[in-house]
Parts: C-alpha cells; structure tokens; sequence
C-alpha cells in the first residue's frame, strides 16, 4: 500500500505523528515542504545544491568522481589504440619475416638433401648377420654398392624373387649420403 499526500496530511491533522525516513522530507521536498518542484528557477539549482550536501550524495558523487578521474580522456585513449595497433603490425610484420625466413632455409636443406635413384645390377643379401649387426642388403648401383638396413623377411623375398624373374630393381638414396639406400621399388614390366 503506498501512502499519498492527502493520506499523510490526513494523519497529521489526526494528531498522528509518523517519523519520516525520506531525505526529500526532511529537506522541505515532501508535501510539508511547500510542494516545489524542480526546474522552477533558482529555487530548483539551490535544492540540487542541498540534496547534493546529503551523506548517500556525497558518497555517490565522491564515486562518480573518482570513476571520472580513471577514465582517460577520448584523445588519450584513441592515441593509445593507435599505437597498440602500430604495434601489432610490427608483430605481424616480424612473423612474417621469420616465416620467410624458415620457408627459404627448408628449401635449402630439401635442395641440399636431393634425391638420386638408380637400377640395381646386382645384391648381397646378409641372411644371417653378425651378432649385433643389422640386417642389410646391398645393391650394386651404377658400379657402387649401396646399403639398405634392417629390411623386412618380405623385402628379403621380393628382391630375390625379382633378380631371379629379371625384374628392374631401382634404390633411392640422399645425395648428403648416397651409400644409404633410403627406399627400394620393384618393377615388373
């Protein structure tokens, strides 16, 4: 139930005296103050003024205040996002460069690790190595032998069988090592 001006007038013409809470009451805002209203003038600027000396304002306006005074002002803040963004371009701009950078020494060292291939004329297949050593099996490539190291049973078998057949045998090696045979194709043509 809310309590109207008539009904407060009412209760004190009753002789009934109720405390009154109400910053604006107590300051001659409420109905027992003379019911002025803001924006009348000069009247208005000096109850501003008063409500503006209440403890609760005080305390609002003492926040307010110090808000206002963290806040940079928009030319501040405006230089400093220009310069977060000068910033982040010099970032990428680096990145950028160091990704250049790698991209050009990869391709140096898959240069530098070229690939050769040739026809096998020949094998020597280590069956039983010694104890400790690999399994290997050694093509003769172009008058060179080249190894190839822990081959599988299978690789043993489809070499053997290929030699036999007359089928082309090719070995793959690194140029930075060429006596290592990197991979082996069977050709059946």
């Amino acid at each position: 139930m809310s309590i109207t001006p008539q009904m407060g007038q009412q209760g004190q013409q009753q002789g009934q005296q109720f405390p009154t809470t109400s910053p604006y009451q107590q300051q001659g805002f409420g109905p027992q103050g003379g019911q002025q209203g803001f924006g009348t003038g000069a009247g208005s600027m000096e109850q501003l003024q008063q409500l503006g000396q209440q403890q609760p304002f005080q305390q609002l306006l003492q926040q307010l205040g110090g808000q206002q005074q963290q806040q940079q002002p928009f030319g501040q803040a405006q230089q400093q996002d220009q310069q977060a963004q000068q910033q982040e371009r010099q970032v990428q701009q680096e990145l950028t460069q160091l990704a250049q950078q790698v991209v050009q020494q990869i391709v140096q060292q898959v240069q530098a690790q070229a690939l050769a291939s040739g026809v096998a004329n020949g094998f020597i297949d280590i069956v039983h190595p010694l104890q400790g050593q690999p399994q290997q099996i050694f093509l003769r490539i172009n008058g060179q032998f080249r190894v190839l190291n822990n081959p599988g049973p299978q690789i043993h078998q489809q070499i053997q069988e290929a030699f036999a057949f007359g089928h082309q045998i090719v070995g793959v090696w690194d140029a930075q090592s060429p006596n290592v045979l990197r991979s082996v194709r069977i050709q059946r043509i």
